[in-house]
């Protein structure tokens, strides 16, 4: 039997589409600096050593055209990687609210799909030529005379 698995459930995306706030307790918050996020969870950098083995809390206010959403999730740490004095984190969240996971998604699928139209379109003026070689079949000869 073949079997396919997904690796991942939801799309990354790595530009700037929101403000990220940090806490431990959720009383003191910190910016951090985002690497990408999907509606799974988040990989960020921080100057500050967070222990691997807490939950966090995180303060996420996407930016979505016109408007901004507010999201709230908690998250527990599933890969620390130290590169000189920064850290790099990667978070799962945890006891997510389906309705903004969802949101969280179409944001960013819909920030993924305006990206992949904004690419600039090769110029086929340029020499960029698609030929399709069909070979020619030949018929059959007919005997007419047996």
């Amino acid at each position: 039997m073949n079997q396919v698995s997904e690796k991942r459930k939801y799309q990354r995306c790595t530009n700037a589409v929101c403000k990220i706030m940090l806490s431990c307790d959720k009383k003191h918050w910190e910016e951090i600096d985002l690497c990408d996020i999907s509606a799974g969870g988040l990989k960020f950098t921080a100057k500050k050593d967070l222990e691997s083995n807490a939950n966090y809390y995180f303060d996420i206010s996407v930016y979505n055209m016109l408007s901004e959403f507010n999201l709230k999730f908690e998250a527990s740490m599933v890969r620390k990687e130290v590169n000189g004095n920064e850290n790099n984190y990667a978070v799962k969240f945890i006891n997510v609210n389906k309705y903004n996971q969802i949101q969280l998604d179409e944001v960013i699928e819909s920030r993924i799909v305006v990206a992949k139209q904004n690419q600039p379109r090769p110029n086929y003026e340029e020499g960029v030529y698609t030929f399709f070689l069909i070979p020619r079949i030949r018929p059959k000869r007919v005997n007419l005379y047996r």
